[in-house]
């Protein structure tokens, strides 16, 4: 085994398919995503490609519709955060403690990610249906507060936080494994030393879970960042139009129309090099400011 281990030839060997795989379906789509955003193309292959330089990112930070999807999705990103995270390690931190029924609780919470994101949005857009067939707006009418149904997914004070709920509702559960599996490697001797130094409660949560599970929350709040800043799914189905005056527009969904439906394929992949490029800045920033914060080693 250790003769295989130094065999720098079979380590090429056993790692050539996986480079291989990255450099075709991650590498290569992101160098000719940012060399056609250079160029005015229809994405048709027949046609010609037109260099314009800098000029579709530069009609792309004067377009309006493409300002409010950064809005919008720096809104997401934010609210998804404060709650993806929390919610997932409240969860596990609150299933942990469970004797029995933990396999119960885990498969309960987990289930909505392993769901197809078609079939999510489907079962919330029954959930929020305009009308008093919805299920939202009927369980307010029957506990008598009619006043507070509308069109959750139309009225735009409402519909980019229906959105958000949905993604929450769905991510919620993979963030709360991540945290379980934190907690299983927690020495059980470090807990009760806490506990003995007066650690209980809030306090045992402040000085005793936060600092050991920092770097698998580190970790979830880059997976939120990164997955929010490019999502699609959710929205495409929910609100394909973006919502009432764009209130729902995000980044991705403009890339789509631009590329696929008005065939402006130079335009989406300057959106689509925008994504990758805030999904990196980002990312790096959020490392940075969290790295500040030393994870308790034991």
């Amino acid at each position: 085994m250790e003769k295989i281990r130094k065999n720098k030839k079979t380590i090429i060997l056993f790692l050539f398919p996986a480079v291989v795989l990255y450099l075709c379906f991650e590498v290569i789509p992101v160098v000719m995503s940012i060399f056609f955003s250079f160029n005015d193309w229809p994405g048709i292959q027949a046609v010609p490609l037109k260099f314009v330089g800098l000029e579709n990112y530069r009609n792309l930070f004067q377009n309006a519709v493409f300002l409010k999807s950064l809005q919008n999705v720096f809104i997401y990103v934010i609210v998804s955060v404060l709650l993806q995270v929390p919610l997932g390690f409240g969860l596990g931190l609150f299933i942990h403690h469970f004797k029995r029924g933990q396999r119960f609780f885990k498969a309960a919470f987990f289930i909505p990610m392993i769901l197809s994101v078609t079939a999510v949005a489907l079962l919330w857009n029954f959930i929020y249906f305009p009308t008093e067939k919805g299920i939202l707006n009927s369980l307010l009418i029957k506990i008598g507060l009619q006043s507070f149904t509308q069109q959750w997914l139309v009225n735009p004070k409402t519909s980019l936080l229906c959105l958000i709920i949905v993604s929450t509702w769905t991510s919620v559960g993979y963030y709360m494994i991540i945290c379980l599996a934190g907690l299983t490697s927690v020495p059980e001797s470090v807990m009760e030393a806490g506990q003995l130094d007066g650690a209980t409660g809030w306090k045992k949560i402040r000085y005793l879970y936060i600092p050991m599970l920092w770097d698998p929350i580190k970790m979830s709040t880059i997976m939120v960042i990164t997955g929010v800043l490019k999502i699609f799914d959710t929205v495409y189905i929910l609100t394909p139009t973006g919502g009432t005056n764009n209130s729902t527009v995000v980044p991705a969904l403009l890339m789509y129309n631009e590329a696929y439906r008005y065939g402006h394929y130079g335009t989406g992949s300057a959106i689509a090099t925008v994504i990758f490029l805030l999904s990196a800045l980002v990312s790096v920033f959020s490392l940075k400011l969290m790295n500040k914060r030393e994870s308790i080693e034991y």
